[in-house]
Parts: C-alpha cells; sequence; structure tokens
C-alpha cells in the first residue's frame, strides 16, 4: 500500500531531480536555447557541479526558488556568483520544448546554514539505496525506526542559492543559468521543472488555515509539543486561528530538531525563529509547532501532526509569514536564513501598521 509518506518522498525525488523530457530532435526557441533532453545534459556535462532544483514543489505566482550547486562528495558549493534567466516552455510533449518566452533575468542570494551541534539528524529510507537524496530529504515523511539515530556534529555548512519569482504561469519552465566559482564562469548550464497551478500548501495570497493546534495552556504536556530540549514554553501558547485573530502578524514555523531529516530544523529554531520572537516582541505573533506527532513519534510509529496534515505540507522545516489578517505573505523551506524571514516580517508589519 502507497503511504502519504510515499507520495511525498517520490514527489519530492521527481521535483528535486533535473526533470528532462527527450524529443524526436532537438528543437530551436526564439532566445536561440535548445531545451530539448540531450541539449540539458550536454549543459551540465564535465562540470564539477550538478545543479539542482531544491524546491518540494513550485506553484503560480510569488515563489522562492531555491537552487543548490551538488558536489561529488554529495556537499554544496558554499560560495557562488549565480544569475539566471528565466523561460517558460512549451508543455506540448511531441513539441517539448520547441518555443520558449523569457520572463525575466535574476540575481540569486546565497542562503549558509550551519548544521552542526544542533539536535538529531534520522536517516529515512531513502539513504539505503546508496543514491543521491541531499534535497530529496527535505521531503516531510516519516523516519524509519529501523535505522538508529546519528548526533548531528562537526562543521556542516549548507548552501542554497534563492530567488523570488512571480511566476504568471503554470507548465514547463527552463532556467538558464551564469555560475561564477572562484576564477571560473560557467555559462548556458540548463535545468528545467515543473510549476503546479497552486502549490500543495497554501500559497502566497491564501488565507493561512485557522489551525487549533494542541498548546500549552490547554492542559497539554509541554515534552509532547515540542520536541526541543530543553523545549521553548513561549512558542507554544497561542493557536494559530488565536494568533490571526489577534490582528499582528504571525510567524508560524514547522520544524522538528529531533526528528529533522535534514539537519535544517534546530539551526532554522534556533538562528532564525527564536531571534525573530527576541527581535520583534509582542508585535509579531511566533509559533512552532512539531511536523510530527511527537508521541506517537517517540513511541516508534511515526505520524503527521494534524497541523501538518491540515497544511498539507510537503517539506521539512517550512515558515510561513502571515499579514494581520491572515493572509500567506512569504513562505520558506529547507535551508532558511535569518535576513530573508526578517525582511518578510518587516513587511508584514509595515502593512499592518
Amino acid at each position: 500500500m502507497i503511504t502519504r509518506h510515499d507520495r511525498l518522498v517520490r514527489h519530492a525525488m521527481l521535483t528535486l531531480v533535473l526533470l528532462v523530457v527527450a524529443t524526436a530532435s532537438p528543437a530551436c526557441n526564439a532566445s536561440g536555447t535548445r531545451w530539448n533532453s540531450r541539449s540539458v545534459a550536454e549543459s551540465i556535462k564535465g562540470l564539477p557541479f550538478t545543479p539542482l532544483v531544491a524546491n518540494s514543489n513550485i506553484g503560480r505566482g510569488p515563489t522562492r526558488l531555491a537552487i543548490g550547486l551538488m558536489l561529488p562528495d554529495q556537499t554544496l558549493v558554499l560560495q557562488a556568483d549565480i544569475t539566471a534567466r528565466l523561460f517558460q516552455l512549451d508543455n506540448n510533449a511531441e513539441k517539448y520544448p520547441s518555443t520558449s518566452k523569457l520572463l525575466g533575468t535574476y540575481t540569486l542570494t546565497g542562503r549558509t546554514i550551519d548544521t552542526a551541534d544542533h539536535g538529531i539528524a534520522w536517516r529515512g529510507p531513502l539513504d539505503r539505496d546508496g543514491a543521491n537524496h541531499a534535497f530529496a530529504d527535505v521531503a516531510l515523511r516519516a523516519p524509519s525506526p529501523e535505522q538508529p539515530v546519528a548526533p548531528a556534529h562537526g562543521s556542516a555548512l549548507q548552501t542554497i542559492f534563492t530567488t523570488m519569482i512571480d511566476f504568471p504561469e503554470d507548465g514547463l519552465w527552463g532556467a538558464e543559468l551564469q555560475i561564477k566559482i572562484d576564477n571560473k564562469t560557467y555559462d548556458h548550464v540548463l535545468v528545467t521543472f515543473a510549476v503546479l497551478k497552486h502549490t500543495n500548501e497554501p500559497a502566497v495570497g491564501d488565507q493561512a488555515p485557522r489551525t487549533k493546534q494542541a498548546i500549552s495552556t490547554d492542559g497539554s504536556k509541554l515534552a509532547d509539543l515540542d520536541s526541543s530540549i530543553p523545549p521553548h514554553p513561549s512558542l507554544h501558547n497561542m493557536t494559530v486561528a488565536d494568533a490571526i485573530a489577534s490582528g499582528k502578524p504571525t510567524l508560524v514555523a514547522f520544524v522538528t530538531p529531533a526528528f529533522c531529516q535534514t539537519r535544517f530544523c534546530g539551526p532554522t529554531l534556533t538562528n532564525v525563529v527564536i531571534p525573530m520572537q527576541q527581535k520583534f516582541g509582542s508585535r509579531v505573533n511566533v509559533i512552532h509547532i512539531e511536523p510530527f506527532d511527537l508521541p506517537k513519534a517517540r513511541a516508534g510509529t511515526f505520524a503527521l501532526s494534524p497541523a501538518s496534515e491540515e497544511w498539507n505540507l510537503q517539506s521539512e522545516p517550512f515558515l510561513a509569514v502571515l499579514d494581520a489578517w491572515g493572509r500567506v505573505t512569504a513562505k520558506f523551506e529547507g535551508i532558511i536564513d535569518l535576513d530573508e524571514v526578517q525582511q518578510a516580517l518587516l513587511i508584514a508589519e509595515r502593512n499592518w501598521k
């Protein structure tokens, strides 16, 4: 039986590799770039890294597009200057992609996280086949109770490169990258990906679910709400529904330090979520929700928390910024840095005032 976790894993694997489709013959588009599978493969042949789209899913409208550069040892390039030209491609599978339309040129910003000494990282079932799953691990899925936990230790910097894109249409899209690393420039590096009509989780502009998750003031044990050691009581005293009703901007953080698949949750909570609570104080509501049902997880049975189900989350960590009216104004997944979340909260606060 295929579970929802299986579907999430397969979906993430499909969206986090180079999506290429064969055609009968190479077709040249208006930009002069060939987007058939052979041309895409040739554009990355011989590179010292592999470019990967690091989004769990992408939908129409404002989107934080994330790209990582994977090295042969499955670490990530930490420093690079990346420019991307975004093209809307032909959706006709028989002609794919015979034409393209330039949306614009974008500069990507590096987002770095240090996963050293932040909680516990589980090794999940995807690791068993020895395949490259560095980004597939962003998928929200249950850890495998058959594999032991491994403490996160040592220096472990990870970087992705992001830019905001307002996708006007769903369908097939391509990014033509220029990548500068040290003194070397790699031109005409191609990646393709799918844009959905709507993301699985709430999109920017949507009303956020009025979630009434368990909180400390309703009699729930703090240990059942927060896998941090020690837990953070101030992040568990308000439901999302109450936060929206308060008429203030809100930061909702789905992170699980103890059961994180990526080692990103602990650093995100410590270096992003808590500093935002300290900086904004009572001006902004800050809420932490565990993606997994903690009592079940600790007992070896892994299931998504009701809040994760309600939000239809595809990845963790996942952060959403809500305005004073409960609309999603920004969202982040995977590797997240403080500056981008702070800017999103400042905008939400400014619009509120």
